[in-house]
This record gives C-alpha cells, structure tokens and sequence, in this order.
C-alpha cells in the first residue's frame, strides 16, 4: 500500500478514536449515508448540537476509495465522481446547545450521463467553543464523513461469498469472508453467521463494497464459538435499493 494511502488511513483511525471518545455526544447526524435513487433530486443532513456550548461546524465535498481491507482514504479524482451533480448549503455555521442544523443537497444530474452509480463524501468538522480559560483540546475537533451515492439510470450488481475461515483478529475469535463485486453499483449489507439450527454467532451489519471494488474482505466478530458447520449469510439492505442475498457454508474446527 502507497505510504501515503498508509498515513491517511492511519489519520482516519484518529478522527475514529475522537469520535467515539465523551466529546462526540456533543454532535450527533441523523443520518450516516446519504441516498439519492434515480428519481431522488434533493436530500438533508441533520446535526443536532446535544452539549451544553455553541459547536461550529464546516462542511465539503470530497472524494475517496476502498481497499480490499474495507479502508477508505483519500483521493483527487474519481471517474464515478458524484460532486459536479451536487450542491449543498450552508457550509458553515455555528449550532447552539439543544438546536440543530440542516444541511440540504440538490441534484442535477447533466444528461448524458451513463448509468451507474457515482459518489462522493461529505466532511463535517465541527469544533467546540473553547473551555473555561480559553483551553481547546484535541477532542473538541471532531471530522464525520458521511458517503454520498447518486445513482442514475439501470443498475446492476452480482456478488458471491467466498473463503471463509476462522481468524483471531484483534485477540478475538472471528469468521473472515471474501465479498465479490461486479456491476455498475456498490454494495451495503448486513452479515451474520449462523448454527444450521439458526443460533446466532455473530452479526456484522452496514457493511459496504464500493465500485470498483471487485472484492473486499470482512470480518464477522463471533460472541459464540461453537465447533462445526455454520453459515455465513448476507442480506443488502433495500433502503439503499438492494436485493442481494447470499449464502455459504464453513466448518469451525
């Protein structure tokens, strides 16, 4: 991996450490996703200020891409890029305790445009107002971003499971699968492993495989571990307008 794909990614699991310390309560989005089908010309995005200060807050587009690991970093250019389609306002602001901001996005599609899927993301950085003293720590700043997928005309997706294994990851037991994907569209589903009885093992959900992506690799966390035939099943979800289900079996030994 390029040593500055490897930077960036190590910087996004900073923003992800900030975000999940205390001083994320004070921000909270009413969505993760942003969703525009082919009929879909406007959308929104809420911030709700939940602390007890003022929060500032930036908002721009930018572009990324994913590894077969299921990291995102940063890129320039994109040929499935969404931003020239979309307009968004305001991109700043400042929210008081308890209120909240919509940011609101409009779509022009130009005509012409080939079917597919194309995509951006919204970076939000929000800041609290200094501490007593004029003190601002590093958990003040927070950045989000939230993927934007656009999609336009016929759509077509095929996957397949394959591989699975049983892993150690992180010091915990794991079910690690290899995710397909060919078509003209991303992917955004739910996985969980299963007993051939039905017993849940364990559930990994909001799992996305982003065009061009041809496949990537995940890893389902086990909160039981029970020895002998599981299965490893997959379900999109249809609110981001899937309908793939998929299925395959693995022995733990």
């Amino acid at each position: 991996m390029p040593s500055s794909i490897a930077r960036f990614i190590f910087v996004c699991s900073i923003f992800l450490f900030i975000i999940c310390s205390p001083a994320s309560a004070n921000v909270a989005l009413s969505k993760f996703r942003i969703f525009f089908d082919a009929h879909d010309r406007s959308n929104s995005l809420q911030l709700r200020n939940t602390g007890a200060v003022d929060v500032k807050y930036t908002a721009e587009i930018a572009l990324n891409a994913m590894t077969e690991d299921g990291a995102v970093y940063a890129i320039s250019e994109d040929p499935f890029d969404a931003s020239a389609f979309l307009r968004f306002s305001p991109k700043r602001g400042v929210i008081q305790p308890g209120e909240r901001q919509a940011i609101r996005f409009a779509l022009r599609k130009p005509a012409g445009l080939a079917d597919g899927e194309y995509r951006a993301v919204i970076r939000l950085t929000t800041e609290l107002a200094p501490t007593t003293g004029g003190n601002v720590n590093l958990a003040s700043k927070l950045a989000y971003n939230v993927p934007i997928i656009v999609r336009h005309g016929e759509l077509v997706a095929e996957s397949t499971l394959e591989s699975p294994t049983t892993v150690i990851h992180n010091g915990m037991p794991a079910i690690q699968v290899w995710q397909t994907r060919h078509g003209n569209r991303s992917l955004y589903g739910n996985f969980i492993v299963q007993t051939l009885d039905g017993e849940e093992l364990g559930v990994l959900n909001n799992v996305a495989a982003y065009r061009p992506l041809e496949r990537r690799k995940v890893l389902i966390p086990l909160q039981k571990v029970v020895k002998g035939p599981v299965t490893i099943n997959y379900i999109e979800d249809e609110k981001f307008g899937g309908n793939i289900e998929l299925s395959i079996e693995h022995i733990i030994q």
